[in-house]
């Protein structure tokens, strides 16, 4: 019989301890850690499980992260939103005050304050959090708004907004102080301007016939206006387009799409044409759809109108005379625009253009001096159709606005009369009219009507009344001993009236409209300036550039909402926008508000400065309390606020999500102390068994077990 040696079985004993003290480390691991497995290898089926709820544990504390770093920032949104609120509030309430009591710098010490609540709001607009300016919309790396210094009083050669309310106050104003009206004496010499055919000025302009939108050139030299533009071989219409700009400084011409994607050339004003050069690469004309030409604008030259050289000579009496030279040399004149300005010379009377027409009217400013029109250019074609006008009827008079379509002082909205014997005509023509005539005197009591529009959108109203108390009180006039009496009292009276309602209300209107012209500004709206010097005269507003102009908000300014500018991500499901600008609507007004309180100085000599105090104060007053739908400070807090209860109410939600993933988790891979001690002690035991035995087995000998011999 074969007998089977211990050693055949000694391997068997080695997997068993080795698999015991597997067992055993393992265990021991487990006791150490409380976790089932390093790996997830060793969870077995519920591996799967495992990383799935792990993924969604570590996104959720990716969000509770987030919302915790944008719940800093919407806190300090909050701070400085409370702050400018507090501080508009604050100045408010001077405002309704109206205390008026002149200081230094001929301001009130409200007024002086405000400058130093400015500083504030303006600085809390430049408030930062760990990621940049938060008030700055996409450009979180610069400021939100410049400096109070800067915004007040300018930078080098850019304007501030004090000088730009001065030039606005000079405009609005006039130089006669009635508001850019004009008054002339009852039966002054006059010229109704009528029969002209002259078109508005317009700039030159040139459209492509071809749709350039997937254009890839192949390339050659644009020549416009003797200025010769590379295009590169691949350029397409955006990169042509910039190209021509670049060089808009030395062409006067700007480039564009329009809504059919075809190539405009544009020139800078009426006075410059467009002209495509011969040189240009025949290429480039087919795939521009241009051709090598000139176009001219459109102005009094190209219509033929005047010739240069010729010349428009207006007297007024034995004044020296104005003469107008036509053309395009220095001091000359060869657009409507033009022609207005240089209408502005003219002694002892005043004239107009009509800019959609070109008729120029003539109305000597007393009643004894004569019009007379000459020239080598032809009268006719502006509308004058006498050479020479000779004082009228003393009975009637008139009032008009200086010039047609001016943005600036008085705009003549109506007029009514009960004056017996009256005709009241107007307001009508360009620029607006109104005609009083009386052919008999007026009762005791009876009224002539006035309402105006000031530069604000706001409306002042002038009521003169007759009578036969001398001297006549304020808004009266006196009943004289005849119409012509009469008629020049009641002249007397309205031009007394407006020059009131111009040193007080429009002054104060003016100061309000500066602040809209400075601050009401975006990426497609830069600050508007007085088209001037002179600005007593000027008839328009023109963009105002960063060389000339300081602009207060300096942060993004794009198109996009301000709350679009900042966006976080705080659940799978959820975002939250939270970005600002500091020129949004509310905060526009209430750095604009505080800003013409404080720039605004008054004379302790004018006796209507209290008056212009009052209505500056009155109409601040109301911007302060914008009506109903339009966005307060509060709106853009409550938004900020709404922000804040999302992200609160999603972080409650993580929190939740979390501790529900934890408990799971730990149900997998954790283990129980009690069990697994349980565990070991029997492996630890199993064990100690098997090294007992296989020592014993050791020991063991076949000699053991021979006889003795």
């Amino acid at each position: 019989m074969a007998i089977m040696g211990i050693t055949s079985s000694a391997s068997v004993i080695v997997q068993s301890l080795a698999s015991l003290r597997s067992q055993l480390d393992d265990l021991q691991r487990q006791l150490a850690s409380g976790q089932k497995s390093d790996t997830y290898a060793g969870l077995g089926s519920q591996r799967a499980l495992t990383v799935g709820l792990q993924a969604q544990l570590d996104a959720a504390n990716g969000f509770n992260d987030t919302i915790t770093s944008v719940g800093t920032r919407l806190s300090i949104a909050q701070t400085a939103l409370s702050s400018i609120s507090q501080t508009t509030q604050s100045v408010q309430q001077a405002v309704v005050k109206q205390d008026f009591t002149l200081g230094q710098n001929n301001q009130t010490a409200d007024q002086q304050a405000a400058q130093s609540q400015l500083g504030s709001v303006l600085a809390a607009l430049n408030t930062q959090d760990a990621n940049g300016y938060i008030f700055s919309g996409l450009s979180p790396d610069q400021a939100a708004v410049d400096s109070l210094d800067h915004i007040l009083n300018g930078n080098g050669s850019a304007a501030g907004f004090k000088q730009v309310l001065a030039e606005r106050k000079q405009a609005d104003l006039g130089t006669n102080g009635l508001g850019r009206l004009v008054i002339p004496a009852p039966g002054a010499a006059n010229i109704v301007g009528a029969g002209a055919t002259i078109s508005p000025d317009a700039p030159a302009s040139v459209t492509g016939t071809t749709d350039i939108s997937t254009l890839l050139s192949a390339g050659g030299n644009l020549v416009i206006n003797g200025k010769t533009i590379v295009v590169n071989p691949g350029d397409n219409a955006a990169t042509i387009i910039k190209s021509i700009n670049d060089q808009s400084s030395a062409t006067g011409v700007t480039a564009s799409l329009n809504g059919s994607n075809h190539l405009v050339l544009t020139s800078a004003d009426p006075d410059t044409p467009v002209t495509v050069g011969g040189a240009t690469s025949a290429n480039l004309l087919a795939e521009l759809g241009v051709a090598a030409t000139t176009t001219n604008p459109t102005n009094i030259l190209t219509q033929g109108k005047a010739a240069a050289g010729q010349t428009l000579v207006i007297t007024v009496g034995a004044n020296p005379p104005l003469t107008i030279t036509f053309g395009n040399g220095l001091g000359q004149v060869s657009t409507l625009a033009e022609l207005t300005s240089a209408l502005t010379g003219l002694q002892s009377g005043s004239a107009t253009v009509d800019p959609n027409t070109g008729n120029v009217s003539i109305t000597a400013l007393n009643n004894t001096d004569s019009i007379t029109v000459g020239g080598t250019a032809t009268a006719a074609n502006f509308g004058i159709g006498v050479a020479n006008a000779a004082p009228g009827a003393t009975t009637s008079f008139t009032l008009r606005e200086d010039a047609a379509d001016s943005p600036f002082g008085l705009k003549l909205a109506s007029a009514t009369s009960n004056l017996a014997g009256a005709t009241v005509s107007g307001p009508s023509g360009s620029p607006a009219k109104i005609s009083v005539s009386l052919a008999a005197n007026p009762n005791d009591g009876e009224t002539l009507n006035l309402s105006f529009t000031l530069p604000d959108g706001s409306t002042e109203n002038l009521t003169l009344t007759a009578t036969t108390k001398n001297p006549p009180e304020q808004n009266q006039f006196l009943i004289g001993a005849n119409p012509a009496a009469t008629t020049a009292n009641l002249q007397a009276a309205v031009t007394a009236g407006i020059t009131q309602i111009a040193d007080t209300s429009l002054v104060a209107a003016s100061a309000i409209a500066a602040g809209n012209d400075f601050f009401d500004t975006d990426a497609d709206h830069p600050p508007q300036r007085v088209n001037g010097p002179p600005f007593g005269t000027a008839t328009s507003l023109v963009d105002g550039t960063a060389a000339n102009t300081v602009s207060w908000y300096t942060g993004e300014a794009g198109s996009a909402s301000a709350r679009a500018t900042a966006v976080a991500r705080i659940d799978p499901a959820v975002t939250i926008s939270f970005g600002m600008r500091a020129n949004e609507q509310a905060l526009t007004a209430a750095v604009k508000n505080i800003a013409v309180f404080a720039s605004v100085s008054f004379s302790p000599t004018d006796p209507n400065s209290s008056a212009q105090f009052s209505a500056l104060a009155s109409r601040l007053a109301q911007n302060f309390s914008p009506p109903q739908g339009t966005q307060t400070v509060s709106d853009i807090s409550n938004a900020i606020a709404n922000a804040q209860i999302m992200s609160q109410n999603a972080q409650d939600l993580h929190k939740q999500a979390t501790q529900t993933l934890t408990d799971f988790l730990q149900k997998i891979e954790n283990v129980s102390p009690d069990q697994v001690g349980t565990e070991l002690l029997s492996v630890q035991t199993a064990l100690q068994a098997s090294l007992q035995t296989t020592a014993m087995l050791s020991k063991l000998s076949l000699i053991n077990y021979l006889p003795i011999s």
